[in-house]
């Protein structure tokens, strides 16, 4: 199963790429397009590209700021014109605290993790993975 990979503002990318190809390794994920944003506009079209070219999507960073270019901030913004909506999304949670988000629509989903290997490995758990597996399992991208 293919996956586009963005870095959204991003710290340990070579690390944090290897700890989600391993940890997507158990459904046959494969980075398909990885590419990077910096800025709240750069990121929205990254998602809409992304989102046209594969069914799922992984962005990694983007939480520690609070201003608007937060990832919340940013994916409220972009679902403002899809038809992805924050109304699909559920959190997933870490030990540590840190927070991810899964957001799906029919045969897409939109994974977005913290910059931090760790917390992704843990993220990617048995019931995620699963849960990605079932709806994607029609759709090979």
């Amino acid at each position: 199963m293919k996956y586009n990979l963005i870095f959204y503002l991003s710290r340990k990318t070579s690390y944090c790429e290897k700890a989600l190809r391993k940890a997507l390794a158990p459904i046959g994920g494969e980075a398909h397009l990885i590419t990077s944003a910096t800025t709240p506009v750069e990121l929205g079209a990254q998602v809409s590209r992304s989102l046209k070219l594969c069914p799922l999507t992984v962005i990694i960073g983007g939480f520690d700021s609070f201003e608007d270019d937060n990832l919340r901030v940013v994916l409220s913004r972009v679902f403002s014109n899809s038809a992805l909506t924050l109304d699909n999304m559920r959190k997933l949670s870490a030990v540590s605290g840190s927070e991810g988000y899964i957001v799906r629509d029919k045969n897409q989903i939109l994974l977005s993790f913290p910059d931090s290997p760790e917390d992704i490995t843990e993220m990617c758990g048995e019931e995620l993975l699963e849960y990605i597996g079932s709806k994607l399992s029609s759709v090979n991208g």
